[in-house]
């Protein structure tokens, strides 16, 4: 049976060492001033700037030229509600809306949770730039960059995947392909998540 390809961006599973992602984040904010709406599961990159409250920025990386990468300081994994501020732990007035999902929207400041520990493990689709590839044990090891695409306001689904066309043994591609993901629905071949 073919695996089913579901695209939704890079999701923590556990650290170097073997133990399990426990869901520790830091904190991070997204600048009123950026245009890129980012969705759990994007990969983000600092900006050289932060909030009144002290708070630094992030935007969506980017994959870099061939062989270069791009700087990445972790993965979104949850996004704070705008009713609430978490450094003064106020809430605005009126209710939230538990159906919404969960993005933050482009031009809009907002706080994320960012897993951006170094030893992180993450399970993501391998692609060939957002498309079908048929990834291959020969493929275990190696270094790939990012795709980024464009996630969905309607499911709140970020749509990074691995790009397994700009792959190989350069040091300065920024992911390390380990294996990939063990369980039944999930074997070698297209729509393959490492």
């Amino acid at each position: 049976m073919a695996n089913v390809s579901k695209i939704n961006g890079f999701n923590p599973v556990k650290h170097l060492n073997g133990s399990p992602y426990n869901g520790q984040a830091t904190m991070y904010a997204h600048s009123s001033g950026d245009s890129t709406a980012l969705f759990v599961g994007d990969v983000v990159k600092l900006v050289g700037s932060g909030n009144t409250s002290g708070i630094q920025y992030v935007t969506a990386a980017t994959a870099g030229t061939a062989g270069t990468g791009a700087a990445a300081v972790g993965v979104v994994v949850g996004v704070v509600n705008t009713k609430l501020d978490p450094v003064t732990g106020k809430m605005t007035n009126g209710s939230i809306a538990l159906d919404t999902p969960q993005y933050v929207p482009a031009s809009t400041e907002q706080y994320l949770m960012v897993a951006d520990a170094t030893d992180v493990i993450y399970e993501v689709e391998a692609t060939t730039a957002g498309s079908a590839y048929t990834f291959s044990a020969a493929d275990i090891g190696l270094n790939a960059n990012l795709y980024a695409g464009a996630g969905s306001t309607a499911t709140g689904n970020s749509a990074f995947s691995l790009d397994m066309a700009d792959n190989g043994t350069t040091a300065t591609l920024p992911f390390k392909v380990v294996g990939i993901a063990q369980r039944p629905d999930n074997a070698l071949g297209s729509a393959c998540k490492v």
